[in-house]
């Protein structure tokens, strides 16, 4: 049995080794003042939590093939990277209506995003630091509002367009991403 003092009380710890043997002596470990305990706290509270929950739940994945389609209608079909060609019946370069602008946006923002993420969590930037100028290039872009001129939308949708293509392509012949481009 062990004896110290803490704090102006005796404590005293017994340990048993087994059936057969008889108490052992284990030493009483004094808390060190200088050692700051803090209490774990959870990353996000409830709230937080209930918004990233409900995030993930509203995620979905790329269209890949709706991607490609819509970058085959903005840049003016100069690209065909996948099996099923432009989209029937769209005109490649037509001005799209304001609504129709803000989903090839969206559309284009998400596959950016997951483009970055890709990137980075690959360490892509430190390998290649072309792949770093198109990741800032592609945040710069994909902040931008939509503007109300129907010309400037189709400008800011090609410059989405030409991001989503440009890393898509780099991240593709570098191997960070695999069958998105069909040559």
């Amino acid at each position: 049995m062990v004896r110290a003092e803490i704090g102006g009380k005796l404590m005293a710890s017994t340990a048993v080794r087994g059936a057969h043997a008889g108490p052992e002596a284990v030493p009483v470990r004094v808390k060190d003042p200088t050692v700051p305990t803090n209490p774990w706290s959870p990353p996000l509270d409830r709230p937080g939590l209930r918004d990233l929950l409900n995030a993930v739940r509203a995620w979905e994945p790329v269209d890949w093939d709706a991607v490609f389609d819509d970058l085959d209608m903005v840049l003016n079909e100069e690209v065909s990277h996948h099996a099923a060609g432009a989209r029937a019946g769209r005109p490649g370069a037509a001005v799209p209506s304001y609504d129709e602008a803000d989903e090839l946006a969206q559309r284009f923002r998400g596959a950016l995003m997951q483009l970055v993420n890709r990137g980075l969590r690959d360490d892509a930037t430190k390998k290649y630091p072309d792949i770093g100028d198109l990741i800032e290039k592609a945040r710069a872009v994909r902040s931008e509002e939509l503007p109300g001129d129907e010309l400037q939308a189709l400008a800011l949708l090609r410059k989405l367009g030409r991001a989503t293509l440009d890393l898509a392509e780099r991240l593709e012949e570098t191997g960070i991403v695999r069958g998105l481009i069909e040559c």
